[in-house]
């Protein structure tokens, strides 16, 4: 049937970028020290890897000039701010609220940076552009710059990273969704890896227990992340896109699928092909390219020593 097979152009928003939500458990502990001289130190801890971009604001201020505090954490902890008094004499009252979300705001991107395709050198696939399942079956306002890629296969596919970077989520605790009934679900494994620039890659489709990477692990071209999964009985289905945290109004959310707004832009990568350096175009085939030169872009000097030494055979 015509509905059976929507979810080959439709995915749903929710997937993709579920990690960009609004935090629902506590990442960032702010912890405070009060000085001799009445100011007053704040300093964070971060529990998940990766950039979070916070806001701390501030209400009921008495004897200091602070409003709010915008920053993006990227240590495991480390200080964050500092309130002075204005009133040397007496000490600081506040009260303030702090919001986080995954990803550093308006990175420096790159445009003409070229990703290597998700697979393995030398793969063959036909690549489509996804559409929103959010806009169309949801009513949700669409992405800015929305674009992201799917590619489905007779047989399992190894999955790799597109490009240098640190895993910052994980979800591995769906059952694969291979009824033929399925249109669409929020509901599928799925890993993001945040580059050095700030975007983020979203692979989403893999087999349950066949992630390979973990939370935190570093990660280069050709990094086996995972095996994709059936989906909807037809093939073996995988989705990706590139994306970065561009809505500085995070704080704000809405509590109804209808009016949610997603905080995140899509931007249309370079691809490193056999054909070319090319942006997809859907429904055409395409064939990985990866060589040293590529896996190797972004190292350090020591991690290119280090990686000449590990693989002198490579070809």
């Amino acid at each position: 049937m015509k509905n059976q097979t929507k979810f080959l152009i439709y995915f749903l928003i929710s997937t993709i970028c579920s990690g960009s939500l609004l935090a629902q458990k506590q990442i960032i502990t702010i912890n405070k020290k009060v000085n001799d001289d009445k100011s007053i130190d704040f300093y964070y801890e971060k529990n998940s890897p990766g950039s979070y971009s916070v806001d701390l604001q501030f209400s009921n201020v008495q004897n200091c000039d602070v409003r709010e505090h915008k920053a993006v954490l990227r240590s495991h902890s480390g200080f964050l701010m500092k309130l002075r008094p204005i009133d040397k004499n007496k000490g600081i009252g506040y009260s303030y609220n702090i919001y986080s979300i995954m990803g550093e705001l308006n990175p420096r991107i790159d445009s003409l940076f070229g990703y290597s395709l998700p697979f393995k050198n030398g793969k063959k696939v036909k690549i489509k552009e996804a559409g929103n399942a959010g806009e169309k079956f949801l009513g949700q306002e669409k992405p800015a710059n929305w674009k992201s890629f799917f590619v489905i296969s007779p047989t399992p596919d190894t999955i790799c990273s597109m490009r240098k970077g640190i895993v910052v989520r994980i979800v591995n605790e769906h059952e694969n969704t291979d009824s033929a009934d399925a249109i669409y679900t929020s509901k599928r494994n799925s890993v993001t890896i945040e580059h050095e620039d700030g975007t983020c890659a979203t692979y989403t489709g893999f087999n349950q227990n066949k992630i390979w990477v973990k939370l935190g692990e570093s990660v280069h071209p050709q990094t086996e992340i995972g095996v994709s999964e059936m989906y909807n009985g037809k093939g073996y289905t995988i989705h990706f896109n590139v994306h970065y945290l561009f809505d500085k109004d995070f704080k704000s959310t809405s509590k109804n699928l209808k009016g949610y707004k997603s905080k995140f832009k899509n931007i249309n990568p370079i691809f490193i092909t056999q054909e070319g350096d090319v942006q997809i175009e859907s429904g055409k085939e395409y064939t990985a390219k990866v060589d040293e030169m590529v896996i190797t872009k972004e190292f350090s000097k020591s991690e290119k020593k280090k990686y000449a030494k590990e693989h002198l055979n490579f070809k």
